[in-house]
């Protein structure tokens, strides 16, 4: 399994735009202007006001915080 480090260098920045032209079945929030998108497929939007959503709770104005929970919630447990 990988890492959190490993994992978290995996993402790459797309302008809303951008990742729906690749994940058109996306659902993105209305307020996303940016997404984060990493090897595992997980998502993290950025918000306008400069917040950072993957859920309703794991929300922050911190992005590593939600990458933390994101990778142990859901990459470390292979849960979609």
């Amino acid at each position: 399994m990988e890492n959190f480090k490993d994992w978290q260098d995996s993402g790459r920045c797309y302008t809303r735009k951008a990742f729906l032209l690749m994940n058109p079945t996306a659902e993105l929030l209305g307020a996303c202007d940016d997404v984060m998108l990493y090897d595992s497929g997980h998502y993290i939007q950025g918000l306008f006001g400069g917040s950072y959503y993957f859920s309703n709770t794991n929300r922050s104005k911190h992005i590593e915080e939600v990458e933390k929970n994101l990778f142990l919630e859901k990459v470390m447990q292979n849960i979609d």
